[in-house]
Formats: structure tokens, sequence, C-alpha cells
């Protein structure tokens, strides 16, 4: 998409950059370069050697100050080539739980057969260095501390570098389209965890346990559940996949319920309800969360953990 011309000129541009997807190639577009500190003071070098050989007449001393601003300004085109044709593009990034560290994870591969040098790529304070060869790719990972749950949005990444000679910094800043998703924080206000059996007397079905080798049935398989668990039979018979049920699991359900925390604030309470799903999930119990306008059903395994912590995650009073 063309842009005009006050959108070429906007000062955040060179600093924030422009939004891209989730996959972007360094062009002439989106690629800066300037003198840094090192190039400015080569550039005074340079007048003072101008000044000094116009002064005294001396041949010698033009065609060092001109051998010297001619390789000055052939590194221009060096750092530029150094730096375009990059391909960049987002790995998937795990969510992380508040308080900890998110992780970026950015794929860059070099397609023109060229080797590059010294490029680094900056989020915030982090900064990460590489080399690649030619037909190379490399993933980085950079970290940011995340403070509250939901979606977090991360800032400008920046790659720049100053190869060949230090003396100018050639930068592109981008920002990307991806977001990581936040978990809240797991804190245990000392609350203690209702059960489920109850619900089920109130409906007329039995709650008492009979011990764990007493078979009830079977229900589908859910990834993360033990194998231990799984009925080769049906699957032998090609049935499809299932797991046992026996009734002891049937009186261990638990519900994770808002109710149970009436007394926390409203971010304390979805804090102890996520410590509650890693606690439930650590010790192998079936579990279900209740939620104002939201209730999933008791089960167990990585999947039902997961979309428990990212409900808790997205939830807004």
């Amino acid at each position: 998409m063309a842009l005009t011309l006050a959108q070429r000129l906007s000062f955040r541009r060179f600093t924030r950059g422009e939004i891209v997807k989730q996959h972007v190639a360094l062009n002439h577009r989106r690629i800066f370069i300037l003198p840094n500190k090192a190039g400015l003071s080569l550039a005074l070098v340079i007048l003072l050697m101008l000044i000094a050989s116009i002064n005294y007449n001396n041949s010698l001393g033009f065609v060092f100050t001109f051998l010297l601003a001619a390789a000055a300004q052939a590194s221009t085109f060096y750092s530029y080539k150094n730096l375009s044709g990059l391909h960049i593009s987002l790995a998937k990034s795990v969510p992380c739980f508040a308080g900890e560290q998110a992780s970026i994870n950015i794929n860059v591969s070099e397609k023109n057969q060229r080797t590059r040098w010294q490029i680094s790529a900056k989020h915030l304070k982090q900064q990460q260095s590489f080399n690649l060869a030619a037909a190379e790719q490399a993933i980085l990972c950079l970290t940011t501390p995340v403070k509250t749950r939901g979606w977090y949005q991360p800032e400008t990444i920046t790659f720049s570098c100053s190869f060949p000679f230090g003396i100018f910094r050639v930068w592109s800043p981008l920002r990307f389209q991806h977001a990581i998703l936040v978990y809240p924080q797991p804190i245990d206000s000392g609350l203690t965890i209702q059960a489920a059996a109850d619900d089920r007397v109130g409906k007329g079905q039995s709650a008492s346990a009979s011990g764990t080798d007493d078979f009830a049935g079977l229900k589908p398989y859910q990834a993360g559940q033990s194998y231990r668990h799984i009925n080769w039979k049906a699957l032998a018979a090609e049935k499809g996949l299932y797991s046992n049920v026996f009734s002891s699991e049937q009186s261990s359900d638990i519900h994770l319920d808002w109710q149970s925390c009436s007394d926390l604030t409203v971010e304390n309470k979805i804090s102890q309800l996520c410590f509650w799903v890693l606690s439930c999930e650590e010790k192998g119990q079936s579990y279900g969360l209740r939620l104002p306008g939201v209730e999933l059903a008791p089960n167990k395994g990585r999947k039902h953990q997961a979309d428990c912590l990212e409900r808790l995650a997205l939830y807004e009073c």
C-alpha cells in the first residue's frame, strides 16, 4: 500500500515503524540509514583534512581525504545490503503467566545467498545479535516482563547493524500484528475448593465412590490424560480412542466456582481460580470452571487446562 507524503515524513515511522503482518521482507521502504557518533567524528576528521589540504596545497592530503570520503560513502551501500532482503516472521509464542517473562520468537531467514554480519534485534531493553550464512535461518527469542493478564501486544522490534566500518547505523523498525496470551498470576488465598459431588446428590445421582477398580463406563479420550486409562479393547475393535471411567473418578469431580471466592476482589478471584486449576491438573483431578456467563464441564488434561486458563485470562466483568 502506497504511503502519503505525510506518512513518509512522519517521525513515528522512523522510530516505531510500520505495522506489518506475520511476515515481512526488508526493503528500501523500511530501511533507514544515518551516521552514528563514529560517523560524525569521521566526517569532522575528513573536513579538517580537506581544510588543511587546501590551506597547504598538499596533493597527497587531497588524495587521502577523498579516498577516506569515498570509502565512507561506499560503506553506506554495504551497510544497506547487509540488512536488505532479510525475511522476518514471528513464530508461535507460548502463553505465559502474569509476573513472568513473555517470549517473542522471531524467525529470520536469508534467501539471497548472501552472508549477513553483526545484525541485532532489539525489543525494549532486550537485544540479541547474530550472523547469518548464505541460505541460513535463525530463530531469535526476545523476552519481556508482563504484569497483567490478557493479550500482550509487543512493542516495536528494531533490526539494525553498523557493518562494515561501524560509522553508519542502518535500522528497520517493525510493529507486528501479533499478541501473546498472558494467563493470570496464580495466587493461593487460603480458600478451600468446592467439590461437585453435592450437585449430583441434589439431582438424585449417587455420589459415593466404590473404589478405583470399579468400572463405570467410557468417555472420549482427552489429550493429556494418562495412557493407563485408555480402553485398548475399544481401540482394537476400531471403535475409537476412549478412556476408562471409574466410579471413584465420578465422585472426585470438582467445580471451581466464582462464588466460592466472594470475599476477594475481582483480580484476586481470578488468581485464586488460576491456582486451583493448576493444582487440580497437577493432582490429576477432574475439574470444571464456573464464571459469570461461562461454565466449563469437569474434565482434565492439557487442553482443558489451557481452555480454563484462557477463559480466566480474558475474563472481563
